[in-house]
């Protein structure tokens, strides 16, 4: 889950630099680079952000660095765990994103005063200890480590080893020199390359030669990848906020690229097609029970999992269902484990992801993309309307249903809840979103939001299950957000609604009807059935912001959570 990043030419501390702020949102725990100079290796840490890195490095000059912003796994939040570490004789520095699952049993033949509680540092010293040159070193390490990584290991006298395992790393070469990153967007250079498993790189004066796992040299192909995936939007005080306003851009760019360049046509689907697995974690999941609940209604037979559960459980595996994996980034690593696991069966796969050229697609056999643009911030917004609409326009494709027009996207509405209902739910440290049906799966997402950035304890449950159980926990100090859109269970809701009130549980509602009048109602516009998912999800991202706003946190930086989860 952390970014790496290295430049090898002119302006190498500054293109670092630039590229761990865009990596920033795989952790933002602590940062660091190291550096070439004078024949030694020096570094700089901090725990204050790339912005402070920038600073600390101003006026540094030289033509070798690596960098490295964290999400902590092994090792608390210290500057002795910051990244890059060095190996016990300071002649080799590496960045790290991944983990080494055996890193213990290791650490025990490593004779060293270890400086940090990591696993990097483990890994580093292991690579020194190997005989041979550097890229042997590391080919050979690498074989004796379990788990997944992404390094770049730089030596004193400037040589330069790249390697990866199951996490994302690329790079690219230009006239000023050859950059190295875990994600595209922080590239700099024309001709780009993408590691595969087990794959290694040595650079040396620009110079790139590639190898096998049994240190063969090997000839890799430069790939094309779409690169630019900003919107030009106005100014917000967070990308969180930015990014809910950009939703129906993101929506609309969607539906005419569907529109325009047949992108169903290209998908292959199973022969004897019967039924739909949607696999996914956390907001993707989410949308892919709401997609689920499409390919239903056209009679189609379709279940979602959430993939940490999926590469281990018992599902049995068919050759007439699709299976589609949803990952934002295309980088989840129990989402990418799962598609391995099915396209190994030899089923047919399918990736629905934000991110061009990500590793998801390339496990899998045919890719619907969606095109919410670049999301930074940890808490998804758009690219969840973006899954959640690029589904429902597959199923539609399915069943030959006309697709919906532009002018009605540009109707949907940005609402928010009013000022009063914001403070008074950041008052509470015991929140309820209930609803049915497809209102019950927007509860679970509402949810999410709100714990992931104001730290809410929030739960989200099907309304009617209340009395099985979660209706013990209600009193006068919770409150209860409740969703309704379905017309056919909103008298069901609304007796819900009542057995809340009966234990003094204060109830607000979200709604696209006038029956909830009497309650504290927040109304929405009535939609067609398959878009109110995404109406009614909007206001209540808002809510999630603005909550956490009025309780003075950062919500682009939730504590504990990065963007991209590639690790298990």
């Amino acid at each position: 889950m952390c970014g790496i990043c290295g430049y090898f030419g002119a302006e190498a501390v500054k293109k670092v630099c630039d590229g761990l702020k865009i990596l920033e949102y795989r952790g933002y725990d602590s940062c660091g680079l190291a550096y070439v100079g004078d024949g030694k290796i020096n570094s700089i840490k901090t725990l204050d952000g790339v912005d402070e890195l920038i600073k600390k490095s101003e006026g540094l000059s030289t033509e070798m660095v690596i960098g490295h912003t964290r999400w902590a796994t092994h090792g608390a939040v210290t500057l002795n765990n910051a990244h890059p570490h060095f190996s016990a004789s300071k002649k080799l520095v590496m960045v790290h994103n991944g983990i080494v699952e055996n890193f213990k049993e290791l650490k025990k033949n490593i004779d060293i005063d270890f400086y940090s509680a990591t696993d990097t540092e483990v890994f580093v010293n292991l690579i020194e200890k190997e005989s041979g040159s550097l890229i042997e070193k590391v080919i050979s390490a690498s074989k004796k480590v379990k788990g997944a990584f992404a390094i770049i290991v730089l030596s004193e006298r400037g040589e330069v080893v790249l390697g990866k395992r199951e996490t994302p790393l690329y790079l690219s070469t230009g006239e000023k020199g050859v950059c190295v990153s875990s994600d595209v967007l922080a590239l700099d250079g024309e001709k780009i390359y993408a590691l595969g498993d087990d794959e290694f790189a040595s650079i040396e004066n620009s110079k790139i030669l590639f190898f096998n796992k049994n240190g063969k040299k090997i000839v890799k192909k430069c790939e094309k990848i779409e690169k630019n995936m900003n919107f030009s939007q106005i100014s917000f005080k967070t990308h969180m906020e930015s990014e809910i306003f950009e939703t129906k851009t993101a929506l609309i760019k969607t539906l005419k690229k569907y529109k325009n360049e047949d992108i169903f046509s290209l998908i292959k689907l199973p022969k004897n097609f019967k039924s739909v697995v949607l696999v996914a974690c956390g907001t993707a999941y989410h949308s892919s029970l709401v997609g689920a609940e499409f390919f239903k209604s056209i009679g189609i037979d379709a279940r979602a999992y959430v993939a940490s559960e999926f590469r281990y459980g018992r599902e049995i595996l068919s050759e007439d269902t699709l299976y589609i994996f949803v990952s934002q980034s295309g980088e989840t690593a129990d989402t990418i484990a799962s598609a391995k696991l099915v396209r190994a069966r030899k089923l047919c796969t399918l990736a629905l992801t934000n991110t061009p050229n990500c590793l998801l697609n390339r496990v899998c056999k045919s890719v619907l993309p969606t095109f919410a643009g670049r999301e930074v911030a940890v808490a998804s917004t758009k690219a969840y309307c973006c899954q959640v609409f690029s589904l429902y326009l597959f199923s539609a494709y399915l069943a030959g249903k006309r697709l919906p027009t532009v002018q009605t996207l540009k109707k949907i509405p940005l609402l928010e809840f009013p000022r009063e209902q914001v403070e008074d739910i950041a008052k509470f440290e015991k929140v309820f979103f209930v609803g049915r049906e497809l209102d019950h799966l927007t509860a679970l997402e509402a949810s999410l939001k709100l714990k992931e950035i104001s730290y809410i304890n929030s739960v989200a449950i099907a309304s009617g299950e209340l009395k099985h159980g979660t209706l013990a926990l209600v009193d006068e100090t919770s409150i209860v957000v409740a969703i309704s859109t379905e017309k056919r269970v909103k008298e069901k809701l609304r007796s819900n609604l009542e057995e809340i009130k009966a234990r003094g549980g204060k109830i607000i509602v979200l709604s696209c009807f006038d029956d909830f009048a009497d309650y504290d109602l927040v109304k929405i516009e009535k939609f067609a059935d398959f878009l109110m998912p995404i109406v009614s999800i909007i206001p209540l991202q808002f809510l999630a912001l603005r909550v956490a706003e009025q309780r003075g946190f950062n919500p682009d930086r939730p504590r504990n959570l990065a963007k991209s989860v590639t690790v298990e």
